[in-house]
């Protein structure tokens, strides 16, 4: 599960850049690396040491805000910004289960 999670964030940190610098698409490019941040933080809370809750608390509001971006301001990526909105709310549960324990 850690090797998938280590290939999720190489790939998507990955297409991140490629959209930055060769691609020009600043919008996809922030998206591609908001969801392999997600994904580093995720691998280290499987890893049994996760980040404080500031970390996941910012996570979410980044991945809240990128799902309002894509879904109203640039219309073409509708998907993205229903699967930015997935993730923030996982990340959401997240945060409220570290603040209880």
């Amino acid at each position: 599960m850690q090797l998938f999670h280590i290939l999720i964030v190489v790939l998507f940190f990955g297409f991140g850049v490629y959209n930055l610098f060769i691609e020009n698409s600043p919008v996809l490019a922030v998206h591609f690396l908001l969801i392999a941040l997600y994904f580093f933080v995720t691998l280290y809370e499987l890893r049994g040491r996760p980040f404080s809750r500031k970390i996941y608390l910012l996570l979410t509001v980044l991945l809240v805000a990128d799902g309002l971006l894509n879904m109203f301001i640039f219309p073409t990526s509708l998907l993205s910004g229903i699967i930015s909105f997935f993730f923030a709310f996982i990340c959401w549960q997240t945060y409220q289960r570290l603040k209880r324990s």
